[in-house]
């Protein structure tokens, strides 16, 4: 009795050694203690329920083969939330799932290539180890005592442990279903995963159509017009010379300076691409999140008579087609650089040849849209190496040779952008046009700036993570034809969340539509200062 005894600790240890290895090293890792606590009790119980469930419904062999399945699927669980304690100090939650299903295979190989340190190389190592030595004592255990595994039997007493498994079944799920299912991982993965598609069908019913029946009296100018809008990638104005960044990294823009609209406090809606482009590109902001298919920046512009393009250099792929390439399909052309070649990434400059050739298209009004792939991480992979200009020790709160190293290969990645973007308005310059050039980014980075991070999540949200650059050029004709510009420049300095571009464009490009609001346009004399909120309440002018 004493060997059984002691061989059922041993076998109830082993069996949830994932839990208790997630909760040792998650808590050297979290900020959030009582979040870390509902995710052991979740875990613990759903471990439970797994167990109980092969005990139910397997006998002798395939009750042994039941628990290993367990075991090794219960310690990939635990890796993956341990890991992303220790990545982002917070628990899985339902967005990074919408971002692996929007992430490439180049961009997933970046990702482990900056992220996977030695650190989360000896997280692996250790749960290898501990994955294997669990399958060694337990198979000991098994040759030792069978019975531990075959109980119970089907008599009085194995009825009764039998109803117990079932009532603990189903109150573990009750329990888990009531309050911790946003700890369950498999509960967030079917969750995002439905979500996403209902989402993609939405979109793709109403977003990729030219136009949108949402927008409603439609009217603008019947004269010469060339527009291009320009969507940077992670690129946080913090590392940009234009904003008073120490470094030179913006050394071709700042010889036009004169000629640029330089917007100092304008943030985006999210940390992320696809959440953010949904809705800087739409009707979608922080007060109405659910009109996304209403109507798109790309449709409004093709209502309105222009002929609309889409040149991007992001794979337009992921697990699924992305959503933001459900917008760019509205569009009357799309050239995506990235799918053209079999390389996993070309840099911007492929774009250049892509945007001239449309710029000589003899159309009387036309808006280009080109998506950069900017200051993506890896930043190494940014930029070619002629760009690489800053390799001396940065300036940084948190100095290490893994700072130094990302610091340098983002500013680099910055100066290459200031290449690109200088290009693009000098393509348009020469036309002598009606025109502007708008740009901004998706999104920032923090590069070691605030905390000792590189990358962007909405769990830390720091504020480069939030701060973009938002920059117009405009050609002389566009400033004889648009009342009071010079007014403009007293703007700059206004506070403006990215949610409501979509009014700023339509203001600039002299779209007038039913839904459009004058104070929403950051180009209005009639703009109203609203809180802008992030992570859902969050007011980030008062954190």
């Amino acid at each position: 009795m004493p060997i059984f005894k002691k061989s059922f600790i041993s076998l109830v240890i082993l069996a949830y050694m994932p839990v208790l290895i997630f909760l040792s090293i998650g808590f050297f890792y979290t900020t959030q203690t009582k979040y870390l606590i509902k995710e052991f009790v979740e875990f613990f119980l759903f471990s439970t329920v797994l167990y109980a469930i092969g005990i139910v419904l397997f006998r002798r062999v395939l009750r042994i083969s039941w628990c290993y399945f367990s075991i090794s699927f219960l310690f990939l669980i635990s890796f993956l939330k341990t890991a992303f304690y220790y990545l982002y100090q917070s628990k899985l939650t339902i967005s990074a799932f919408y971002i692996l299903f929007e992430t490439t295979g180049s961009e997933s190989s970046q990702f482990l290539t900056t992220f996977f340190d030695l650190k989360l190389l000896i997280i692996s190592i250790v749960f290898i180890l501990f994955l294997l030595l669990t399958f060694k004592q337990l198979n000991y255990l098994y040759k030792k005592e069978k019975s531990l595994f075959y109980l119970p039997k089907f008599n009085l007493l194995g009825i009764g442990v039998y109803l117990v498994l079932l009532i603990g079944i189903l109150s573990s799920i009750y329990l888990i279903n009531w309050k911790l299912k946003h700890n369950n991982i498999i509960y967030l993965a079917k969750d995002a995963y439905v979500t996403y598609q209902e989402a993609q069908t939405l979109f793709q019913s109403s977003l990729v159509k030219q136009t949108n029946e949402e927008l409603k009296n439609i009217s603008a100018l019947d004269e010469s017009q060339t527009y291009v809008v320009i969507i940077g990638e992670s690129t946080s104005s913090r590392n940009m010379g234009l904003y008073g960044y120490y470094r030179d990294t913006n050394p071709l823009l700042s010889e036009i300076k004169d000629e640029l609209l330089i917007f100092n406090d304008v943030i985006s809606p999210h940390t992320h691409t696809i959440p953010s482009l949904n809705k800087v590109l739409s009707l979608s902001n922080y007060e109405n999140p659910d009109v996304i298919h209403c109507g798109s920046v790309v449709q409004l512009a093709n209502a309105a008579g222009f002929s609309t393009y889409w040149i991007s250099n992001q794979q337009p792929i992921g697990i699924h087609e992305t959503l933001v390439t459900a917008i760019s399909k509205a569009t009357k052309e799309q050239f995506f650089t990235n799918a053209l070649t079999n390389k996993q990434l070309e840099h911007d400059e492929m774009l250049l040849p892509f945007i001239e050739q449309v710029l000589n298209k003899k159309e009387l009004k036309k808006i280009i849209f080109v998506h950069l792939y900017g200051a993506h991480i890896a930043y190494k992979f940014s930029y070619p190496p002629r760009f690489q200009k800053f390799t001396d020790t940065p300036i940084t709160k948190f100095p290490s040779a893994k700072s130094t190293e990302q610091i340098n290969h983002y500013d680099n990645a910055i100066l290459y952008n200031d290449f690109i973007v200088r290009s693009i308005i000098d393509q348009v310059k020469k036309r002598e046009e009606n025109a502007y050039v708008i740009y901004f980014s998706d999104h920032g980075d923090e590069v070691f700036q605030d905390i000792d991070f590189v990358g962007h999540n909405e769990y830390h949200a720091t504020k480069p993570m939030f701060e973009i650059p938002f920059i117009v050029w405009t050609s002389e004709k566009f400033k004889n034809s648009f009342p009071n510009f010079d007014t403009l420049k007293r703007y700059q300095n206004r506070r403006y969340m990215l949610d409501d571009f979509i009014h700023s464009f339509s203001d600039i490009s002299k779209i007038n539509f039913n839904q459009f609001q004058p104070e929403r346009s950051i180009f209005n004399k009639y703009f109203k200062d609203r809180k802008r909120i992030i992570k859902k309440k969050v007011d980030y002018d008062n954190r």
